[in-house]
């Protein structure tokens, strides 16, 4: 069976030996080599009932004129979205610009979002070292022109410290990406399944020997595709709020191919970043 592994917002495929620039297609498009690809989908999730469960969790938009969803992401201050930088690469890709890119807070069933609060991209900021492939680093920063209202239903999550381990630790993925890996369309319901967080040891061993896993990225055994890009592992702690500790980025394919993990871009590697970065734009802003 054909073996690839994608980035998880549009399905973009890299050779999973040579590693080169991740090229985007429609996930129904196959291809006639072992790539790598990101897909955003949560398979054997259930239905999260109420939205206020997951007020940090937000939809990005591909399109300015109309609702469509390609890839989540998470409110992490009133102006502030953290991301998968493939997910913005792709809508700069599909649009030419990611101003404007409207994101949608407060949604649970897709199919409803007259309630939610739309802002727009103003600036954005992937990782200066991402590149495409599935190694690089795949994050980026989002910063709306209008701040969200925080409610019951839109709220900001908690940054970890510098290089929290979560390693062990019951970890909750959220999304609206594809339920069923022969599907062409994205749960109008938000998803949500969880596991323990993997030790980078055990996935090493889950995953094939040239697989493009870094210290700076984590795995679970839960199974993603499809529109499953820049959505959050969330850490629930006995006391405290949610911590986010890593955003969907990337897995192989077929969604759920042979039990692998799917790998996320571990955010506590990236914190120094995060901060440097919104740091920057209030300088120059």
């Amino acid at each position: 069976m054909l073996s690839l592994f994608v980035l998880l917002p549009l399905v973009a495929l890299a050779g999973a030996a040579s590693l080169p620039h991740i090229q985007h297609l429609t996930p129904r498009e196959t291809v006639e080599e072992s790539p790598v690809e990101i897909s955003p989908l949560i398979l054997d999730g259930y239905d999260v009932q109420g939205v206020d469960n997951v007020p940090y969790l937000v939809s990005l938009s591909l399109t300015k004129a109309t609702y469509a969803h390609q890839c989540g992401g998470v409110i992490i201050g009133k102006t502030w979205i953290v991301t998968a930088g493939h997910c913005v690469e792709g809508v700069r890709a599909f649009n030419g610009d990611v101003l404007g890119t409207p994101i949608y807070a407060g949604v649970s069933n897709r199919s409803n979002v007259t309630a939610a609060q739309v802002r727009y991209v103003d600036f954005a900021s992937v990782h200066r070292s991402f590149n495409g492939n599935a190694g690089s680093d795949n994050i980026a920063l989002l910063h709306v022109s209008e701040p969200f209202v925080y409610t019951a239903r839109v709220q900001q999550i908690a940054l970890p410290d510098v290089d929290e381990d979560y390693s062990g630790k019951l970890v909750t993925a959220y999304g609206w990406g594809l339920t069923d890996v022969e599907g062409d369309e994205f749960s109008k319901q938000l998803q949500y399944a969880f596991a323990p967080l993997l030790q980078n040891s055990e996935c090493e061993v889950l995953l094939p020997s040239d697989a493009p896993l870094t210290d700076k990225q984590v795995c679970s055994t839960v199974k993603t595709c499809y529109g499953d890009g820049g959505t959050p592992l969330v850490y629930w702690p006995i006391d405290g709020p949610a911590e986010l500790v890593a955003l969907g980025s990337w897995s192989y394919m077929p969604c759920g191919y042979a039990n692998r993990p799917t790998v996320y871009t571990s955010v506590p590697s990236y914190v120094g970043w995060i901060y440097g970065t919104i740091a920057a734009y209030y300088q120059l802003n």
